[in-house]
């Protein structure tokens, strides 16, 4: 992929040099096959730089190539030693310009590497050189790598690019793997411990010094230390040194908690952590041995030997014989043990996304390991340390990628305003002191000391009270976040998608009934297993068909198998070695009736007991939608197989003679209903398939011309907290949508009985033409409405109404993506049920929405929704542990309320960030005001004077603003999401305009006494104790009081205010204080203040003071009236809109639900960018929605007048 943004300036290509061209094309070509493994390359002609985009941790960034330039590193050292060291600084705080001290260069002779990450940070690394004295391929020989958040970096000389280590190494296909069980030879294992490393996640706690330096050395602190330096010179030494103080104090604070969030992590890596592992090595003869070596000494390639139970997994490994239960919740969450099969044998290549049922990840618990005969479980070590699915999860905690949060964003532009202020500021000090002929010193000095009371050193803390105290009322709920900055994202959710079983309804299936299928025909359902014979197929297949096993004789597995067992009411064993001459080399699990079953009554099988065993689990494929196992039964040697799946899936696999007629009917009543329906089917395997090719076979072979056995169906009750918070949200106006892997018609089941969809809605289906017989035909789009059963009614689809809502299934989706990629925008926003949904296409559907301006949350288990929980704004597992590797936020709430709990503390965390920001910037530029109205006056506040307002009144009301907890309801207003939005800034700038006025009023007040004399003129120094400087001082701590008090503001989003005890405690606190320093201090405390001290006889003077309570009382006013009766009014919105001419919304989304023709967004640019005809002909499908159309014909039908039209529009898009 060509980038000519990033193209150097100085390589332009001449659009008619063709060879050039060629060149371009055939570096394209060549990178293709590298983005095809999650990487994207971008290089110029040169090879200068390139982007890396790895797909597995959603890391991008972009390298470029330099070698060191020895003229420019001496003229850059000289230059700094003459500038006392200061370029050091500078190039440590912006890594980029030291690009001035090399020259860049193609990134094969490169010697450094500049990484731009896709925040805009940029840092150095070094490429390291190092030799392969063993051959090992595909490395060997010299090879260059660079480290970059803890990823090994090596470039290929075949693609020259920079590649992961894993991803350069070829993947073997599955027969490779089952037919290499050799260990390694000494000789390679020593040359992949150089290549790979250590297999261990190094998280290095570091020293309080070390930390302490990386927390001073940054612009923050370099600005206080400047700060606490132009105060000591000014000989402001007591506020100086409190700064000073409470800096170090700040710094302490802030490396504790970093440390203790590595203590915390290290613990966490440690905790799951193996120290001793069983591996194979082959020796010269050709022999293995095994040996019990370091686990930190694995590298891939290692084939491990798996005892017979508890093992923490230290790597990534493929099972490549015999099966293991496995407890994955600390990677995604779900608590219930996963049975791991060995790798099916066929030529498909590997891949651990799709086959992760035979991978074993590094940090998950091996609770137990089986295997016929008694042999080794063997596993194929894949990947190791930081390379491996935990050291992703410990990565994902580390290097937190960027949010994409306008809040930061727009604080910094109110930075550069304030900068701005500053700069004004400063200029207009000088022009004072100028004139006044003052010393070049004071000049100096009093101009700097403008900037740093415009921007408030404690401004980047305030800005994280808000979230730090909303994370920390998350963790009390049992909402666990590891990515702090995406609570204010929460408070901005206008899309809510959950997985329906265990999330809006509970794990357990349970049985309500089984309806069997005789000589192709349906019986009465069953609800009673007694009715059954023990020995029907049936039976048989609801015994042996799951993953259970048995440990501390309790059976584990998924709770559907565990459902359907217990019905059966079946016992199962898992015999040891001595029993295993029954069953050839034997099945790990036996299953027989229980006790309390009749035994089969045929005399001449008494002799041996009835029972099966397992031979063989192809367990549950998210691509076949089903599970398979291979059985015996003792009394008989020929062996059978049994299916359970999804029924669409199961029919095909059927022989036709054996499905009934009305099998679409029947599953349409039942799914209807709400039920989960699961197919049966099983088939009798030639008499001689034995052991040993049930072992090889391939899945495809089983799963074939199967006798359909019938239905069984279960139904999944919701959890008592589903409806009310779907209620809840729709009530918010956050559109909710399901995405599930089960039946369509259960889905939109559940979704009415939910809330999902109102029950005075109607629900239409869309699906596609099947095309399978002319795969080049382009299919037609299908609308039906659910439950209709007539062939000649037409249904009219109003558009102007919103009491409709699409449902679709992903072989749907698939299609749509492929054939309709511009109608899709068109269809999401009206679609609410998406179902038989696999992982990788929840994953496309999130981003589909994000594409149209929803802020999305997913809400799942963590099993199936990794790819979706990660790729939504705010994903939440539903999950025991603290962290995993499936979402930012996990929660122990087992239902979707823990939802309703996050946005309630996003939108307050979002509110207090708001409200903080803004009141820093208020209480900065107060002072801006009081400092240059006194440097008029001759005057300045004096040391604890600041020290009062710094450290006392605007250290402690922020503080207790953040004590505010959410609203109690989720309102239909949501918080506003830009900081420097018109609506936003329009009432702040007011609200510093009155801040203004009134310290003008003041002072102009004061100058009205008969018996005020001001400043004289010719004094040099700032004259302190004077009533300038005491009347500004006094007023402006009361508008410190009073705005604070004006942003806590509680409903809709937060608390009333109160209930913030701390904060009013405090807030009345100090306006006591402060009413005492105006009426009658005593005297020592108005020295030690600076404030003027009045004698009891100087009436006139005490009747002055008196009167000053007057400003602040009609600043309260004035200030509540701008935040309740402008702020907060839809008619400010309304005006602001009309000047700015603002007609339409500028989300996506929105743009769609009010276009009542629903055609997608930027039509023309979509027809002129698109490459095929039927793309562009799809804005005729769009045109059809708004019209009627025959559900049961299954063909969109315009009406007649609308031909013409339809007919223009094709052959226009075709035009163009």
């Amino acid at each position: 992929m060509l980038d000519n943004d990033n193209t150097l300036p100085n390589e332009k290509v001449d659009k008619f040099h063709s060879v050039q061209l060629i060149v371009l094309i055939l570096l394209d070509v060549q990178m293709r096959e590298m983005s095809n493994q999650g990487y994207e390359s971008l290089e110029s002609i040169n090879n200068t730089h390139e982007i890396l985009n790895e797909a597995k941790d959603e890391v991008k960034f972009k390298i470029y190539g330099y070698i060191e330039s020895r003229s420019r590193t001496f003229l850059y050292n000289l230059f700094s030693l003459c500038l006392i060291g200061i370029p050091y600084i500078v190039v440590n705080f912006y890594p980029r310009l030291k690009t001035l001290t090399y020259q860049k260069c193609s990134l094969d002779r490169a010697t450094i590497i500049l990484v731009s990450d896709s925040d805009g940070k940029y840092s150095w690394k070094q490429i390291t050189y190092e030799k392969i004295t063993h051959t090992a391929r595909p490395l060997f020989g010299e090879f260059r790598y660079f480290f970059y958040q803890h990823t090994k970096y090596v470039w290929s000389t075949e693609h020259l690019v920079f590649v992961t280590l894993g991803d350069l190494i070829p993947t073997l296909t599955n027969d490779e793997y089952l037919n290499n069980t050799d260990g390694l030879k000494k000789e390679e294992y020593e040359n992949r411990l150089n290549v790979y490393g250590k297999n261990e996640l190094d998280i290095k706690i570091k020293s309080y010094w070390t930390l302490f330096i990386e927390e001073v050395i940054t612009p923050f602190y370099f600005f206080q230390v400047f700060s606490v330096c132009l105060w000591l010179y000014d000989e402001y030494i007591a506020y100086a040194i409190c700064i000073f103080v409470l800096t170090l104090f700040s710094s302490f604070t802030s490396i504790i908690q970093i440390r203790k969030q590595l203590v915390a992590l290290h613990a966490l890596v440690e905790s799951s952590k193996c120290h001793e592992v069983t591996v194979c090595r082959q020796t010269q003869e050709s022999n293995q041995d095994i040996i019990k070596i370091n686990a930190a000494n694995l590298v891939p390639g290692d084939l491990i030997v798996l005892p017979a139970a508890n093992l923490i997994m230290p790597c990534d490994a493929v099972l490549l014989t015999g099966q293991c239960i496995v407890n994955e919740s600390m990677l995604t969450g779900e608590s219930v043990p996963i049975t791991k099969t060995a790798l099916q044998s066929n030529n498909e290549q590997y891949n651990m996304d799709t086959q992760k049922r035979h991978t074993l990840f590094s940090g998950t618990n091996v609770m137990q390991t089986r295997y016929y005969g008694g042999e080794h479980v063997l596993a194929r070590v894949i990947r190791t340390g930081f390379d491996t699915t935990k050291g992703s999860l410990v990565k994902s905690i580390l290097y937190q990628p960027p949010v994409g949060s306008d809040f930061y964003k727009d604080s910094f532009k109110f930075v550069l305003v304030l900068l701005t202020v500053a700069a004004a500021g400063m200029g207009y000090c000088m022009y004072l002191y100028i004139s006044r002929g003052a010393a070049f010193e004071d000049i100096i000095v009093r101009t700097l000391d403008v900037i740093t009371i415009v921007v408030p050193p404690a401004l980047p803390a305030a800005m994280a009270i808000g979230t730090s105290y909303s994370q920390s009322r998350l963790k009390t709920l049992g909402i666990f976040c590891v990515s702090p900055p995406r609570i204010n994202i929460c408070g901005k959710i206008k899309l809510a998608c959950f997985d329906k079983t265990g999330t809006l309804t509970h794990d357990s299936l349970n049985m309500n009934s089984i309806v069997p299928s005789v000589d192709g025909r349906f019986s009465l359902p069953i609800d009673n297993v007694a009715e059954l014979d023990v020995e029907s197929k049936f039976v048989q297949g609801m015994a042996t068909c799951h993953s259970l096993t048995r440990i501390d004789n309790k059976l584990n597995g998924d709770p559907l198998d565990i459902n359907m067992f217990e019905f059966t009411k079946w016992d199962l064993d898992e015999p040891g070695d001595d029993e295993n001459t029954r069953f050839d080399m034997l099945a790990p699990t036996v299953v027989m009736p229980g006790r309390n079953i009749g035994t089969p009554g045929n005399s001449k099988d008494l002799e041996m007991p009835y029972e099966i065993g397992i031979i063989k689990q192809f367990t549950f494929s998210s691509t076949t939608s089903c599970m398979t196992v291979i059985c015996r039964d003792l009394r008989n040697p020929r062996l059978m197989a049994f299916t359970k799946g999804a029924p669409e899936k199961l029919h095909g696999m059927c022989i036709p003679e054996s499905v009934p007629e009305d099998f679409n009917s029947s599953l349409s009543q039942f799914t209807s209903q709400g039920y989960r329906v699961i197919a049966l089917g099983y088939k009798d395997l030639p008499h001689k398939f034995r052991w040993k090719e049930a072992q090889s076979t391939k899945r495809s072979v089983i799963e074939c011309d199967l006798i359909f056995l019938g239905f069984l169906i279960m139904y999944n009750p919701l959890k008592t907290e589903t409806a009310p918070c779907i209620r809840t949200l729709h009530q918010a106006n956050i559109k909710t949508a399901m995405i599930t892997g089960d039946n369509i018609l259960t889905a939109i089941s559940v979704a009415y009985e939910c809330g999902m969809v109102n029950t005075d809605d109607q629900v239409y289906i869309i699906s596609m033409e099947n095309t399978d017989d002319s795969p080049e035909k382009v299919p037609k789009v299908i609308i039906e409405k659910a439950g209709t059963s007539s062939s000649k009614d037409y249904v009219s689809l109003n558009l102007d109404n919103n009491d409709y809502h699409f449902a679709l299934d992903g072989k749907t989706w698939n299609k749509l993506r492929y054939f309709y990629p511009d109608v899709i925008p068109s269809i999401l926003v009206r679609t609410t049920i998406f179902a038989r949904f696999q992982p990788d296409q929840k994953t496309q559907l999130i981003m589909s929405f994000q594409n149209l301006d929803y802020i999305v949350s997913m809400v799942g288990d963590g099993a199936n929704d990794c790819g979706a929980l990660r790729a939504a704004h705010v994903g939440v597992s539903l999950s025991q542990a603290e962290a995993s590797v499936a979402a930012p936020f996990t929660s122990s709430i087992a239902d979707i309320s823990c939802l309703v709990y996050l946005i309630l503390e996003g939108r307050c965390a979002l509110v207090t960030s708001f409200a903080i920001f803004k009141y820093m910037a208020v209480y900065s530029l107060i002072q801006f005001f009081s400092v240059l109205i006194l440097y008029r006056q001759h005057s300045n506040m004096g040391d604890y004077q600041f020290l009062y307002i710094d450290l006392i009144i605007t250290t402690i009301l922020p503080i207790t603003i953040g004590l505010q907890g959410p609203s109690n309801k989720l309102g239909t207003k949501s918080p506003m999401k830009s900081l420097v939005s018109v609506k936003n800034t329009a009432p702040l700038i007011l609200q510093i305009a009155v801040c203004a006025f009134i310290q003008v009023s003041v002072i102009f007040y004061l100058y009205q006494q008969p018996w005020f004399e001001p400043v004289p003129i010719a004094v040099i120094d700032p004259v302190i104790d004077c009533w300038e400087s005491t009347v500004l001082f006094l007023v402006s701590c009361f508008q410190y009081i009073v705005l604070a008090t004006v942003y806590s503001k509680g409903l809709p989003f937060r608390q009333r205010l109160i209930t913030n005890f701390w904060f009013l405690i405090s807030a009345l606190g100090l306006t006591i204080f402060t009413t005492w320093l105006v009426i009658f201090p005593c005297k020592q405390m108005a020295e030690l203040m600076d404030v003027v001290f009045v004698h009891r006889d100087e009436k006139d003077k005490l009747v002055f003071r008196y009167t000053l309570l007057l400003f602040p009382l009609i600043h309260v006013f004035i200030a509540v009236f701008i935040e309740l009766g402008i702020s907060d009014r839809k008619w400010l919105n309304r005006c602001f809109k009309i000047l700015k001419c603002k007609r339409k919304s500028k989300n996506k989304y929105k743009l769609l639900l009010k276009d009542s023709s629903y055609r997608p967004l930027n039509f023309d640019e979509q027809c002129h960018d698109s490459m095929s005809f039927t793309s562009r002909t799809s804005i005729v499908i769009c045109y059809y929605l708004h019209h009627e159309f025959s559900p049961n014909s299954n063909l969109l039908l315009p009406q007649t007048s609308d031909l013409s039209l339809c007919f223009l529009t094709i052959v226009a898009a075709g035009a163009v």
